[in-house]
């Protein structure tokens, strides 16, 4: 007789079937669906934040010079990671990763950013590799949240802006003021 309290005796792990893969979010290499694009894409910014801040503040400490090199050494890690994101995600739409130095050119880039977000990729195995597993709830989480936090940063621009013009409006007054 079975007893209705035992633990559970079943696979606990996802399945995905042999002509698919799961994408890594660090994988240089495979192929990337259009919400994985958004969400890595995503991810690789916000990763990537403080090391552009901490290479363009320890370049600022050698003066304007070395926080210039330093952003742009953090910009030029930045693109690395987007290069590579836009490579995977093309070699799911079977083109070659090299269209991804396209988003190098100014307008083109625009046109080829929503190419890569709105393209339909290969249905099965192309020359690429297989295709990419369904996305799993932490893909199409962090696929969510950019609207949101777009949102959110828009509002709070929105009701900070103002406020603190309002605040140096008062304390430009109060000093005419005291100088009078």
């Amino acid at each position: 007789m079975s007893n209705p309290y035992s633990m559970p005796q079943s696979e606990l792990t996802e399945r995905v079937s042999d002509d698919t893969y799961m994408p890594k979010l660090f994988s240089l290499s495979g192929r990337i669906g259009r919400v994985r694009y958004l969400a890595y894409g995503f991810a690789a910014g916000m990763l990537l934040i403080p090391v552009m801040l901490l290479t363009t503040v320890l370049g600022g400490l050698g003066g304007a010079f070395g926080g210039i090199v330093g952003m742009l050494l953090g910009y030029a890690v930045y693109f690395a990671a987007i290069f590579v994101v836009a490579r995977r995600r093309l070699n799911d739409l079977g083109k070659t990763g090299w269209l991804s130095l396209l988003m190098l050119v100014p307008l083109v880039n625009i046109g080829v950013g929503l190419w890569l977000l709105f393209g339909e990729g290969d249905h099965g195995s192309n020359e690429y590799g297989p295709a990419p597993a369904p996305n799993t709830t932490g893909v199409i989480i962090l696929a969510w949240a950019i609207p949101v936090v777009s949102v959110l940063f828009g509002i709070l621009a929105a009701i900070s802006i103002p406020a603190y013009q309002d605040y140096v409006n008062k304390a430009r007054a109060a000093q005419m003021q005291d100088s009078q």
